[in-house]
């Protein structure tokens, strides 16, 4: 009877257990801020209407020689390898881009888990249809 009861206790720690991680788990997913996306159109209107924009930085995050070849207006150049150097108020917007929208999320998540909450991100300037700055 005593194994029993043992037995019975044990299977009841393990399952707490193992519903009190999952509860951690879901509270982690349910905490994590996530970047978010902008249309193109969204950002063109941002660079061409700076004035009404002045708490927000644009970001390029490819490497200097391809931010030469030719940029968003106004943007600044933070190559991503870097991007842990980035010194920006936190109360500014961000929004970040790459050649790639794989780039640009990955840019954009590093910033949050930095500590920048307001930040957001286009799908790649490889398909970015307005001029660019050279």
């Amino acid at each position: 009877m005593k194994k029993i009861i043992i037995f019975l206790l044990c299977i009841c720690v393990l399952c707490t257990g193992c519903f009190a991680s999952k509860k951690v788990e879901d509270d982690k997913e349910k905490s994590v801020v996530k970047a978010e996306k902008i249309s193109y159109s969204k950002l063109n209107d941002i660079v061409n209407n700076y004035s009404d924009y002045v708490n927000v930085d644009v970001v390029d995050v490819r490497e200097e020689e391809d931010f030469m070849d030719g940029h968003i207006i106004g943007a600044i150049n933070i190559p991503l390898s870097d991007l842990s150097d980035i010194i920006i108020a936190n109360d500014r917007e961000i929004i970040v881009y790459a050649d790639t929208s794989a780039k640009s999320r990955q840019a954009a998540n590093e910033l949050i888990t930095l500590g920048y909450s307001n930040v957001k991100y286009i799908t790649g300037i490889d398909n970015w249809p307005y001029d660019l700055e050279k």
